[in-house]
């Protein structure tokens, strides 16, 4: 069974609350996680921003729209109570709560009238439907914009790499590692090596002050041409010659199946990193991209208001 959504659980998580005269998180999430039969992956999948479980922020969500409805009270810190009006909700044995049905209690209305900032007109209304009829709480909407804003910003990072000349992509990824901390701090580590009868070595590391431990970078700018077995194998022979254990070996297009198979067979450890993983790592280290703004979602801090 996959991983029911925050609107799914809101009724079998008032149920749980309602088994007991207080309960708390620490009890209706291993409950409902039992109930929903979820596999050991599901129960450990995160949300993108890997900060929570996937099913503890739809539990918490789920918990916090039945108190806005005035389902459930909250008598403490972490702690949960079925109200009157929960109770005479499930004395009535719905089929299911979702925002739909908690539309019909004042409590609600007001929280959406807030949380929309009290402005009418026709778009609140259609975002308010569209709000009822998502199966994602608030902080996945929130983190599913977010990916998709980072994927198209990374798509268009990867279109402008492709308008390089191969020297400059080179430098561009000097300049990656050197912000991804490779290198010895506080020298010239991290060097370029392109040019003619660079013997197919385009920059390199030294791991230590002194240069005995190297890593060699190949850069290869491609636009629909994978990376097959035979430049990894020269890659490989080039590194030999040098007595080198490590490579980085990045391009802008993809490697083939052959090639990535290859390296595990292989005595040097090779990092491969092909255009779609460049393009996040650009995003990651702020290479080609600047903030345009910054949102912070906060919560409560339960521990300022506990007694």
């Amino acid at each position: 069974m996959a991983i029911p959504d925050f609107q799914t659980l809101m009724l079998p998580a008032l149920i749980e609350i309602s088994k007991r005269s207080v309960t708390s998180t620490k009890e209706i999430i291993p409950a409902l996680i039992e109930q929903f039969k979820l596999t050991p992956e599901e129960r450990a999948q995160l949300l993108p921003s890997e900060t929570q479980r996937v099913i503890d922020n739809r539990i918490y969500w789920a918990i916090v729209y039945l108190g806005k409805a005035g389902l459930i009270s909250r008598p403490g810190r972490g702690r949960y109570s079925i109200t009157d009006v929960g109770e005479k909700v499930l004395k009535d044995k719905p089929g299911r709560i979702d925002i739909r049905f908690l539309k019909q209690f004042d409590s609600f209305k007001k929280f959406q009238e807030i949380s929309k900032g009290s402005k009418e007109g026709s778009d609140d209304v259609i975002s308010d439907e569209k709000q009822a009829d998502s199966s994602v709480d608030p902080v996945e909407q929130l983190e599913a914009s977010y990916i998709k804003l980072k994927n198209e910003v990374c798509s268009q990072l990867l279109n402008y790499v492709h308008e390089l000349t191969p020297t400059d992509f080179e430098l561009l990824v000097i300049e990656l590692l050197k912000k991804m901390g490779y290198g010895v701090p506080g020298l010239e580590s991290v060097t370029h090596r392109g040019g003619s009868g660079d013997g197919g070595i385009d920059g390199e590391i030294s791991e230590d002050r002194l240069g005995l431990d190297m890593i060699y970078i190949q850069a290869k700018k491609y636009t629909e041409n994978s990376v097959g077995r035979p430049a990894i194998q020269q890659f490989v022979g080039t590194l030999n010659e040098r007595k080198a254990r490590k490579g980085i070996f990045i391009t802008t297009s993809s490697f083939t199946k052959e090639a990535t198979e290859y390296i595990q067979r292989v005595d040097v450890r090779i990092a491969l990193i092909d255009g779609k993983e460049l393009s996040k790592l650009m995003y990651q280290y702020d290479i080609g991209v600047t903030t345009e703004r910054r949102f912070e979602v906060k919560t409560i801090d339960g521990d300022y208001f506990a007694s």
